[in-house]
């Protein structure tokens, strides 16, 4: 299989033929190769999940396994942490503007971080400085794709979680907090437009674990179903097509299209509560957690 990096801000990944948006990936995110199909490149992410990439786009770099493996011993990949970093082409808030990186978005750091910027590469080549308060040390890996490929990988990841689970749960709850106010958009996992599952698939994968992008719990993920009485903040719930995650006291956030909110909101399961939800606490299934 033929490995490559996303070079672009964002790209939408589609169904069969370019049928709907299924997720969107960001600059740095690794993918695998699986064939081409007319226009499209059907691709596998380094999460697991299949679709389609418009080809006119030329949105991948191609690159070999021992790329991958380098950059994750090396431990020098960094992810975006705020709403957006501009990478400048100069360590000076003055300089031009080389390119706009969404939240999520990898980059390689170059060096020691010095009078607040550090020095990056992009997946493209180019090089640049980001502000230091805009990136976090990732704390993932692309170990699936040059690895031996099977679901053994993503159930392997928790064990860092769980020796620290009061700050795990802590810093899950914070993050999708960070999303409060943005708009929904279907397939979409950014700051600009975020769906259910990319809100809770984007706060695990900056904590360093990688679930499944979807509305269910599949089997081969790390999330597995437990009652939903025993739920904990930063654990998730399910209702048929959407899932949220739980902040404690009743209370969940999530990413609506509901037409009277539309974006990223709390809700109640309370009936008491103003912020009330009666058509998802109605229907609520299952909570999942990777504890």
């Amino acid at each position: 299989m033929k490995l490559g990096l996303i070079t672009k801000p964002s790209v939408w990944l589609y169904g069969n033929g370019g049928a709907g948006r299924t997720d969107e990936l960001f600059m740095g995110w690794a993918v695998g190769i699986l064939g081409e199909e007319g226009g499209w490149l059907k691709v596998v992410t380094h999460y697991g999940y299949q679709g389609y990439l418009d080809r006119r786009e030329g949105a991948i770099r191609l690159c070999g396994p021992q790329e991958l493996q380098k950059r994750d011993r090396a431990g020098r990949t960094a992810f975006i942490g705020r709403a957006f970093a501009d990478v400048m082409e100069e360590a000076d808030v003055r300089s031009r503007v080389l390119v706009t990186l969404q939240k999520g978005s990898f980059v390689t750091a170059l060096g020691e971080a010095g009078h607040g910027y550090q020095k990056i590469s992009l997946a493209d080549g180019r090089v640049g400085h980001i502000p230091c308060v805009s990136s976090e040390r990732r704390r993932d890996s692309d170990g699936w794709l040059y690895g031996d490929g099977s679901q053994r990988f993503f159930l392997r990841q928790c064990r860092n979680a769980r020796a620290f689970e009061a700050a795990f749960r802590e810093g899950l709850v914070a993050r999708a907090k960070s999303y409060l106010g943005v708009p929904y958009r279907w397939a979409g996992k950014s700051a600009e437009g975020i769906d259910c599952s990319g809100l809770t698939f984007q706060c695990y994968l900056m904590s360093g674990v990688l679930i499944y992008r979807d509305a269910e719990i599949k089997e081969g993920y790390p999330v597995r179903k437990l009652p939903i009485e025993k739920a904990k903040p930063g654990d998730l719930l399910y209702f048929p097509g959407h899932v949220a995650m739980y902040l404690g006291g009743g209370r969940y956030i999530h990413a609506t299209g509901n037409e009277a909110s539309f974006g990223c909101v709390e809700n109640s399961l309370r009936k008491e509560d103003a912020d009330y939800r009666e058509d998802l606490a109605g229907s609520l299934y299952a909570a999942g957690s990777i504890m």
